[in-house]
């Protein structure tokens, strides 16, 4: 059984400004339901311009919802390919655990030093 290949967005045109690349790949995404041949950045640019994709006053709640749901699918893609890359990451090009770390923010905490004030009583208990 053969599939039909992916569809594919055009690339930025010449003269083409960041945000209207940016819609052209939300409206790819919105319409086409497809993040699998776009890449970080153009799924991280139609992220950066979906707040001026729903900031016009005009804008019918009913594409603001199918527009919510365009941006989730690319929120989606993006954390699981950060996942994937992370899991194919070796453990040795990993960052040192946070306890390791000279100040960490989970390092031991250290007691301070017991000190006896310089009038100080004695008091006899007894035994």
């Amino acid at each position: 059984m053969t599939y039909p290949p992916l569809p594919t967005i055009a690339p930025a045109q010449p003269g083409e400004t960041l945000q209207g690349f940016g819609c052209r790949i939300l409206a790819f995404v919105l319409t086409e339901r497809v993040t699998a041949t776009l890449t970080d950045e153009q799924l991280e640019l139609a992220d950066h311009v979906y707040p001026l994709a729903i900031a016009n006053p005009e804008i019918l709640i009913t594409a603001v919802d199918r527009l919510a749901d365009a941006r989730r699918e690319i929120l989606r893609a993006l954390a699981g390919r950060k996942a994937d890359r992370a899991a194919s990451q070796p453990a040795a090009s990993l960052p040192a655990p946070v306890h390791s770390r000279p100040g960490g923010v989970t390092a031991r905490l250290q007691p301070k030093p017991f000190t006896r004030s310089p009038g100080g009583v004695a008091i006899d208990v007894g035994f």
